[in-house]
Parts: structure tokens; C-alpha cells; sequence
């Protein structure tokens, strides 16, 4: 019962932004800040070390483009890329997924993460499909 293996089977809607036949990568439901994004290995794996190398190169060679232009395209300050394995390290679901978080001066009180926030559906997708228009 994995949310991320519904979307990616098409049974659950996301706003998604970039897919090809090892991942996905969609908007984050909660997000921190305008044009966080989560990117998805397709192959449902619990935790990063789970993987093989080469599938991480992947996976981060992917998170560097799209960085690049979640970046540029909601004109952020800065930039956080997130991944979490484990419970203990605030991992809430068990299915591999890196955070890209765009970020802005004054976003938040020093040293803390932005609150979570909210998008209506539409929002979401008019981010992602903003962020679409800028990939090569």
C-alpha cells in the first residue's frame, strides 16, 4: 500500500514533471516551498543502500537536471536537495524518494525547515507544468 507505487502505477494522481522508465518525479502534495518536487525510483526499493550503485548515479544524475531548473524557474536563493532513510531519520514513507526544495531568503526561522504548505490541485500543476516547459 505505497502512495509512490500508486502514482507511479497510475492509480493515484500526481502532478508530474519528469518520467522516463526508471523514475518519476512529481510535486510534493505538502510542500515546503513553490516547486518542491520529489523524485522516485519506478522499482520500489525501502531505503537508498537498498539500491545498486549504478541506480543511484541515476537517480542523482536525474535530481541534478531537474534541479537546475526548479532552481532557475521559480527564482529561488537557494536550494535543498533531501533524502532520508529510516524512521530515525524522518523517514515517513518507506519507498526511496529525494526532495528537491527550492528555497528563499527569510523562508523560515534560522536553522529550521520551512512549515509545510498548501496547493490546490491546479497550483500544483500549473508549477509543474511550468517547470515542464524549462526541460530539455
Amino acid at each position: 500500500h505505497c502512495v509512490f507505487c500508486a502514482i507511479i502505477d497510475k492509480d493515484k494522481h500526481a502532478s508530474i514533471v519528469f518520467e522516463n522508465d526508471f523514475l518519476i518525479s512529481f510535486m510534493d502534495r505538502y510542500p515546503l516551498n513553490r516547486g518542491h518536487l520529489l523524485v522516485v525510483p519506478k522499482q520500489h526499493y525501502q531505503y537508498l543502500t537498498d539500491m545498486e550503485n549504478k541506480d543511484v548515479a541515476q537517480l542523482f544524475e536525474i535530481v541534478n537536471m531537474l534541479s537546475r531548473h526548479v532552481w532557475k524557474t521559480v527564482n529561488a536563493d537557494g536550494l535543498n536537495i533531501a533524502q532520508s532513510n529510516g524512521l530515525a531519520a524522518s523517514q515517513d514513507i518507506f519507498h526511496v524518494h529525494v526532495h528537491i526544495i527550492p528555497r528563499f531568503v527569510n523562508d523560515s526561522v534560522e536553522g529550521s525547515w520551512p512549515t509545510r504548505k498548501t496547493f490546490t490541485e491546479k497550483e500544483l500543476q500549473d508549477i509543474a507544468t511550468l517547470i515542464k516547459t524549462q526541460l530539455p
